[in-house]
């Protein structure tokens, strides 16, 4: 079973629409695209919109400080089949990354990895003395490809949906393709550096766990946690109450009960529960582990019951 099949998981993302389902997200951030690629397709031939104002280069990104292009740039494509080929790569793997790890720190992922991508495509073109402007997802789907491998380096895959082959291994090919026209000695029109540091982005996001969930609740913003018991009578011997006393967040006495963990704190472990089933599948976990999955189940529940 996997992990968007189970109780606590379904709950939050359940229904059937393009916008729901198991990647809500990922279906959003292709949609966005496609509907940014037709608005292009209506503006005049001759209009310089999308280069002066939406798409990323050294002139009007860095000297004209237009700095939301190093985010825009992302969504806006040259022509159709750059559209196409980026968004059926970001499909490919989408879904599995926000099972991983949530919809709100892959959405998170993608867009610092578009905007770190795009920036260092400028800096570097800004050493040229040509004026060039840069547009596409390519970094950012660089990134969650090169993310989905690290995780997955072995899964099986269709390319060209023929051919199967390892995910490592169409990873490699999806890496080298830009870099054959420097071999030849011709001039690109791919953005090469951008898809290294989509790559080198998504990296570091695995190595160092740079999820927002973690950053925020896990060390800014940690809250101060404080556990009453009830008064003991002295003529009463009572067993402590289970929902209480019978789990710790890093096991025996070292934390709070799963059961009084705040909200965002509990979502944060449960990211990470998520993602040791996805590396090792569900045998591996410790019984305090199981029980945040558990405790994530029981109040996807009440939330459930308390929906009109």
């Amino acid at each position: 079973m996997g992990i968007h099949d189970r109780e606590y998981y379904r709950g939050e993302t359940r229904g059937s629409t393009w916008l729901g389902g198991v990647s809500p997200v990922s279906n959003a951030i292709i949609a966005v695209n496609v509907v940014v690629f037709i608005a292009q397709q209506l503006l005049p031939a001759d209009s310089n919109f999308v280069n002066e104002w939406l798409s990323a280069s050294p002139e009007y990104t860095l000297r004209h400080f237009r700095v939301w292009q190093l985010l825009t740039a992302t969504f806006v494509h040259g022509y159709l089949l750059h559209l196409v080929g980026n968004m059926l790569f970001l499909y490919l793997v989408a879904k599995d990354m926000e099972s991983v790890y949530g919809g709100r720190d892959f959405l998170v992922f993608y867009l610092v990895a578009a905007i770190f991508s795009t920036l260092a495509w400028v800096l570097i073109d800004a050493l040229s003395p040509a004026t060039h402007f840069m547009m596409g997802a390519s970094g950012a789907v660089m990134g969650a490809v090169t993310l989905f491998t690290l995780f997955y380096p072995k899964r099986e895959i269709l390319f060209f949906a023929i051919i199967p082959m390892p995910m490592w291994l169409l990873w490699a090919i999806y890496m080298a393709f830009p870099l054959v026209p420097y071999l030849r000695g011709n001039e690109t029109r791919i953005a090469v550096s951008s898809h290294l540091a989509g790559a080198v982005f998504a990296l570091a996001f695995k190595q160092f766990d740079l999820r927002l969930s973690r950053l925020v609740s896990g060390r800014f913003f940690r809250p101060r946690l404080r556990v009453f018991s009830p008064p003991r009578e002295p003529s009463r011997s009572r067993a402590p109450s289970t929902s209480w006393t019978s789990s710790s967040v890093g096991g025996g006495s070292k934390g709070a009960p799963v059961s009084v963990i705040p909200e965002e704190q509990l979502d944060a472990r449960l990211d990470e529960v998520l993602a040791k089933i996805a590396r090792e599948g569900r045998s591996g976990l410790t019984e305090e582990e199981l029980r945040v999955l558990q405790e994530a189940s029981r109040r996807a529940r009440i939330r459930r019951s308390d929906r009109p």
